[in-house]
């Protein structure tokens, strides 16, 4: 999935942890979500998970497509700071 110039990598997870109200480590469903700054997928700048009961409502594609767009729309400064940082690295590496 493309959203705001990011790639995103939404695979399904069965191991994610989470902790319920009494403190309690919880072993729930969901997915493990990759944000990549181009579709060659080898600069990646956050990687997250979104548990169903947590993040997500439900194990559906639909609602990991929503949530992860949320957490762009959330971190964008940060990703757009980590996107200008690796650009301008990649300009000075490619000069010497």
């Amino acid at each position: 999935m493309k959203y705001k110039g990011y790639f995103v990598k939404i695979t399904p997870a069965d191991n994610i942890q989470r902790e319920d109200e009494s403190g309690n480590v919880v072993i729930c469903e969901g997915f493990g979500i990759e944000i990549f700054i181009d579709e060659s997928e080898e600069t990646e700048i956050d990687i997250f998970t979104a548990a169903v009961g947590y993040e997500i409502l439900d194990m559906t594609t639909e609602e990991a497509e929503q949530f992860a767009k949320d957490y762009i729309d959330s971190e964008e400064k940060e990703y757009r700071r980590l996107v200008e940082e690796y650009e301008w690295q990649a300009k000075i590496n490619s000069a010497t």
